[in-house]
């Protein structure tokens, strides 16, 4: 190759970076709609699969099936976080409230009880316990959740209109992935520098990694979360709502799980004299809501999705930082897709993932499953 044509090489290449980077400066505010539309689509398509020999029209198809993950799956979401925010609204004045009664003496002003002297005393020679406020730090805590959630409200009822036209965005992207999903994934496949053999062993690992990450570990998440709103509101506890969600998120983390949620207020009831409440939402959380991650995981997920429980914990954290709330599912999907192409690498002929150790789930302590 002469001096001119590597110049000319050099040129094209700088101009085709800067195309593409351009491309992307051009896409970057409307990349989580997409991502958001290329998910929908991806839990859409059992639907789409059913769909597609009995609907020839494939704009008919995608409509009908965008209109059905509206009102299956955005609809109830938006309820439940509605709910979820009139909950948390009120936590810091019902927490006021039952702190003016008494009810939290126990905890929240241990001076007033002689078990707390031997205590006061031993920790006297470390730190100042004059200045612990435990009443205090929970409701400036409380405060201050309150504000936050106060001022997304209003800042989403400020801004309406620009939440109703990312709703559109989500949709309309929804909508053409559903309708042309099989064409971009021909192409992508295409593209791939890979055998045949090695292209449909990554999908069909992935695939099973999707499935594992959104409709497994999401079920099992929604699951856990409904008994556990369902069990606070039977014992009278107060946002069940609120507290079935943090139980639902935190049963998609490894080495964690709902368990963090009902033991610690199981003994807050204890300690406050409601023995039975106690009693009664520790063994319904161990039985009822742990062991139905322990039941349900291996029948819904089993050992599809084989990530190392160290890589999917810090996949998960690492998504949520970068991608947000996407983070939760595009996490363990990116983390998967690095370890097949990994296992590719050092030997083409094994089985992608195989031989990676099942992780413990987010049911109850002293439990391994496999990993979301």
């Amino acid at each position: 190759m002469g001096r001119r044509q590597q110049i000319a090489l050099a040129i094209f290449a700088a101009f085709v970076v800067i195309i593409l980077y351009v491309f992307y400066l051009m896409l970057k505010p409307y990349l989580s709609y997409l991502i958001w539309g290329a998910l929908l689509a991806l839990i859409a398509n059992p639907l789409n699969a059913r769909l597609r020999g009995r609907v020839s029209n494939d704009n008919l198809r995608a409509l009908i099936v965008s209109v059905t993950v509206v009102a299956v799956i955005i609809v109830p979401i938006a309820l439940l976080t509605l709910g979820l925010l009139s909950e948390a609204a009120g936590m810091y004045t019902s927490f006021r409230e039952a702190s003016a009664a008494g009810k939290f003496d126990f905890v929240l002003k241990p001076e007033v009880y002689r078990w707390n002297e031997r205590l006061t005393e031993h920790l006297s020679a470390y730190i100042d316990v004059s200045k612990i406020d435990i009443e205090g730090w929970i409701s400036g805590n409380l405060r201050n959740l309150t504000s936050f959630l106060a001022a997304k409200v209003t800042s989403v009822v400020g801004n309406l209109s620009m939440a109703i036209v990312s709703f559109v965005f989500i949709i309309f992207s929804a909508f053409f992935f559903i309708r042309d999903g099989d064409r971009i994934a021909a192409y992508v496949w295409n593209l791939l520098p890979m055998s045949e053999d090695l292209k449909a062993r990554l999908a069909a690992h992935q695939r099973e990694v999707v499935e594992a990450s959104i409709y497994g570990g999401l079920l099992i998440a929604a699951v856990q979360g409904g008994l556990g709103a369902v069990i606070f509101l039977i014992l009278g506890l107060p946002s069940p709502i609120f507290w079935g969600v943090v139980m639902a998120f935190l049963s998609i983390i490894p080495l964690v799980g709902s368990w963090l949620v009902y033991i610690p207020a199981a003994g807050i009831l204890a300690m406050t004299g409601s023995w039975v409440r106690g009693i009664i939402l520790l063994v319904l959380g161990s039985v009822v809501v742990s062991q139905a991650d322990n039941f349900l995981r291996p029948v819904i997920i089993g050992k599809r999705a084989r990530i190392p429980t160290l890589i999917l914990l810090f996949s998960i954290l690492g998504g949520l930082k970068l991608f947000g709330f996407l983070g939760l599912l595009l996490g363990p999907i990116i983390a998967s897709m690095v370890l097949t192409l990994i296992s590719f690498y050092r030997n083409p002929a094994v089985e992608p993932g195989a031989g990676a150790e099942e992780s413990p789930s987010g049911g109850a302590p002293g439990r391994s499953q496999p990993a979301p």
